[in-house]
């Protein structure tokens, strides 16, 4: 149902944008659903995983200062393809955001604003499968670019790697190494990568937490293929972000 409700909402943004002047990566955005083959075996797929740091946690007041994203392609994270860059906020870095990623303002005082960086990302994603760790805050941002600068929000498919987490990799009420019972935790991206022996480089920044997610998004695919389909569908039904 979901997925039929976004099919007729990007068929009816697709006909009201039909004669707009969009830049050529908005218009390829608003064809992603229909590059999209949800029967396609899941590892075969191209995902865009991406991770943000930012000013603070509330998208209308709060800036971003860092994007990081990489693709992985048949299940191959492919690290000669990767974007990053630093974003100048245009504001003030609280000092608690600076404790989490280590971002200062000389860092990101000649920076691009957040405006340009998006379209190159724009460029960059294509009709990927975006997929983030707990996706819906990544997803405030880029959205609020998105529509901001075109009129509707991102149109490519984005996943969470935390219901595939919950769901898929970890069974409920099991325990797991080094005394986490990830049943009853919260699944922070620390916590999944010690349970998966996965070594975060550079932890809280954009290009460092979104290759840790990849690596967990590669486990979740080589589960799922272990599965009755291993479809795409059979992963979006599970961590598809509404």
């Amino acid at each position: 149902m979901l997925r039929r409700i976004a099919f007729l909402r990007n068929l009816w943004l697709r006909y009201r944008f039909r004669f707009a002047a969009l830049a050529p990566a908005a218009r390829r955005n608003l064809e992603a659903p229909a590059r999209l083959r949800l029967t396609a075996p899941a590892r075969s797929c191209s995902y865009v995983v991406v991770d943000i740091e930012t000013t603070g946690f509330d998208p209308d007041s709060d800036r971003v200062v860092s994007i990081g994203a990489l693709r992985v392609v048949e299940g191959r994270i492919r690290l000669g393809d990767t974007f990053h860059e630093l974003v100048n906020p245009d504001r003030p870095i609280p000092a608690s955001s600076i404790r989490i990623h280590g971002i200062i303002p000389a860092m990101v005082a000649g920076a691009r604003p957040f405006g340009e960086v998006f379209d190159d990302f724009l460029h960059y994603l294509g009709p990927d499968v975006v997929v983030a760790h707990h996706a819906a805050f990544d997803l405030q941002f880029l959205n609020g670019a998105m529509k901001g600068k075109y009129g509707f929000e991102l149109q490519n498919l984005v996943l969470d790697t935390v219901p595939m987490c919950r769901e898929i990799l970890f069974r409920p009420g099991l325990r797991y190494p080094f005394g986490i019972d990830l049943d009853s935790r919260q699944y922070s991206l620390d916590n999944v990568a010690k349970v998966l022996g996965i070594a975060i480089s550079r932890r809280h920044s954009a290009l460092g937490d979104s290759l840790a997610t990849a690596m967990i998004l590669q486990r979740v695919l080589a589960r799922l293929e272990k599965g009755e389909s291993g479809l795409l569908r059979d992963l979006a039904r599970v961590a598809r972000v509404p």
